[in-house]
């Protein structure tokens, strides 16, 4: 079970993805005017006033639209769906906190929390198939389906003020010590931010059941100039926290240009995930539960490939250890291609001096014999690492 001490450190918190007591209320319902105008459990953002246009600020009539899904999935078969148009909504309003507490979240689109009742499911569903706007050599990619652009650079004071900011959060609940009663699905998406971002994609922490399907959370900048990502707190994606009883599922997703991209605990089934110039690619959270499970998983130009991350200090030495297992972890080193991204070249493989993190590893790095780059690793004896050998 998740930690719920009040007198837990800001360090603890983040490892252990510990949480103090609290919730918020539910927020309140949007007219029931507006969701007939869905007539289903379908419920599109234009009919909540969203333009879509890449100017207006967006955030207000889409936060109107979860709320309006959220309320219908709670008195009705348990699902809603928001839906979006291919267009780019622009976000440009700050991030919104439910109540102030250390544990709480803040996002400039918050799910509703859910404290009573069965759990229920609402999914965010974008138009178009959106490949991200860096995954280019040259030039600037147009959008290509739904974007989610925020505009937001913030300032974090830490956890007593409550969790970094997000675009997309879910506030704390009461289930398990801390988890929301809404279930949270985004499908086909992408999710853009600023340049060395001051806030996360998607924080999910509080979620009790994740699925993410063809999402891309990123900077703007194209593959051989995103710049470098320098506030310990940005976040391309943190999943649920450890002590949930379900699956989080993640399918073809991508994160790009944050300090961490993956921020991950238990119950972690992901593949096809791209983590792009990210200071550490891979972050347990550091509670041992149970265990995490990663088919293919790609790497490209991240200094730390896998350790765990303070918010306040970055990468740290763990002191509390997650168990995981990665089918096949694909490694593509700076290979120099563009002085932009020298401060990606390589500087740990692995970061676990305490060695606290167990489990089985399966590794290849594409262009280790002609760099010269060893596998590297600081501590991780217990980690079964079997490298596929470059010829």
């Amino acid at each position: 079970m998740i930690d719920t001490g009040e007198q837990a450190s800001r360090r603890h918190f983040l490892r252990a993805g510990a949480a103090a007591a609290g919730s918020a209320g539910l927020l309140a319902a949007t007219a029931p005017a507006a969701e007939a105008a869905t007539g289903s459990h379908v419920f599109r953002v234009a009919h909540f006033g969203a333009r879509g246009d890449g100017r207006t600020d967006d955030t207000a009539a889409v936060q109107r639209a979860i709320d309006a899904a959220c309320a219908f999935a709670s008195r009705a078969n348990g699902y809603a769906r928001v839906e979006f148009d291919a267009r780019t909504y622009l976000l440009a309003a700050p991030p919104a906190r439910p109540q102030p507490g250390s544990t709480h979240a803040a996002g400039q689109l918050l799910f509703p929390v859910r404290t009573s009742g069965p759990q229920i499911t609402v999914e965010l569903a974008g138009a178009g198939t959106q490949q991200g706007l860096q995954f280019i050599p040259d030039g600037r990619q147009t959008a290509a389906g739904t974007m989610l652009k925020s505009t937001v650079s913030v300032t974090w004071d830490g956890l007593s003020s409550g969790m970094p900011p997000a675009v997309i959060a879910s506030p704390k609940g009461d289930v398990w010590g801390g988890f929301n009663r809404v279930a949270v699905a985004v499908t086909d998406i992408a999710v853009q931010v600023p340049s060395n971002p001051s806030v996360a994609g998607l924080n999910l922490l509080w979620a009790p059941q994740v699925r993410l399907r063809g999402v891309r959370v990123c900077t703007p900048e194209p593959l051989p100039a995103v710049v470098e990502p320098k506030i310990p707190w940005s976040t391309g994606i943190v999943l649920p926290g450890g002590g949930n009883n379900a699956v989080i599922y993640l399918r073809d997703v991508h994160v790009a240009g944050f300090y961490t991209g993956l921020l991950f605990g238990e119950h972690t089934d992901a593949s096809s995930v791209v983590v792009f110039a990210c200071k550490v690619a891979l972050a347990p959270f550091g509670k041992r539960l149970h265990t995490a499970r990663f088919g293919l998983v790609t790497v490209e130009c991240c200094p730390t490939v896998l350790s765990q991350v303070d918010w306040e200090t970055g990468r740290v030495a763990a002191t509390e250890g997650d168990s995981l297992k990665i089918d096949l972890l694909d490694i593509e080193e700076y290979n120099g291609f563009s002085r932009s991204l020298s401060w990606t070249k390589h500087d740990c493989h692995v970061y676990d001096p305490n060695n606290v993190l167990r489990g089985w590893i399966w590794m290849a790095r594409s262009g280790a014999d002609y760099l010269g780059i060893p596998l590297t690793l600081e501590g991780g004896k217990h980690l079964q690492i079997a490298e596929i050998q470059q010829t």
